[in-house]
């Protein structure tokens, strides 16, 4: 069986080359970009992990790559079901590429894909935070006030003049780093 992990990553690397990371001896991530020139979808970074039993049993997928904060969690959910969806149809022959192709095609429609959220939803759950947080007193406005000892701990934690922990700005750095430049076609 690890011969058929070992043939199916070395085909992946020749196919995507670019976009083909390795992880480890049977982990990889390949950056998925649309074919849609038009009012395409960011890039998608789709990780596998090809269990022992791989190709007779499914692959691991990991959508948590910071690059993909682009995509809603609902959506992301979408195409992890569809993913396990295809998997299953493809039990026992090597199914990677057909799952990315697959991705690929679909991945316009997902990203077109946004959660509908209600304000009465969102400011429920807004009043429910609060009070397990241990919120504070309504202002005017009917928005949440900070109490003068909430105030102070947060300055003392996050104020302007302290220190602050060791990367605490990284992930907006990281996530621009990790943008693809766009270049148009001519």
């Amino acid at each position: 069986m690890e011969d058929v992990i070992e043939e199916e990553m070395m085909a992946l690397e020749a196919i995507f080359y670019d976009s083909y990371s390795k992880i480890n001896d049977n982990s990889f991530r390949i950056r998925i970009d649309s074919d849609v020139e038009e009012d395409a979808p960011p890039a998608f970074f789709l990780e596998f992990q090809l269990p022992k039993g791989y190709p007779d049993e499914i692959p691991k997928f990991d959508l948590s790559n910071i690059n993909n904060s682009k995509y809603p969690e609902a959506v992301k959910a979408a195409i992890l079901e569809g993913l396990h969806e295809q998997a299953e149809e493809q039990k026992g022959e090597s199914m990677c590429y057909n799952l990315v192709d697959w991705l690929k095609e679909k991945l316009p429609h997902f990203y077109r894909l946004k959660p509908v959220v209600t304000t009465q939803e969102s400011d429920h759950s807004d009043s429910e935070h609060h009070q397990a947080v241990g919120g504070g007193k309504k202002g005017a406005l009917g928005k949440d006030k900070m109490t003068k000892a909430q105030k102070r701990r947060h300055f003392d934690k996050y104020g302007a003049g302290a220190e602050k922990p060791r990367g605490w700005d990284w992930v907006p750095i990281l996530s621009h780093l990790g943008q693809v430049p766009h270049i148009p076609s001519a």
